[in-house]
Parts: structure tokens; sequence; C-alpha cells
């Protein structure tokens, strides 16, 4: 992810009130993958 000046290239935006959204211009761009290699084990067992 190339560096964004809204989002520093994290994909998310802290606004001033505190409240964070997702970076909306790298979304566009089709810089956020949304699909995590990290995913935590739930330990559910089908």
């Amino acid at each position: 992810m190339s560096e964004c000046s809204k989002c520093h290239g994290t994909g998310f935006v802290k606004e001033p009130d505190g409240s964070v959204h997702t970076c909306w211009d790298c979304l566009q761009k089709g810089e956020l993958n949304v699909h995590s290699d990290k995913v935590p084990d739930s330990k559910v067992k089908i």
C-alpha cells in the first residue's frame, strides 16, 4: 500500500472527534485487502 496522506498506509482514518473509519480514498483505489492472512483460531469444531 502506498503512503496515503489521510491514513498513512494503515487503511484507517482517525477523525478529530476520535471516531475511526476506513480510508475511502484507499478503498476506492483498490489498495485495501479485505481478506486477512492472520485469521485467529476460533476453536470452533464442525
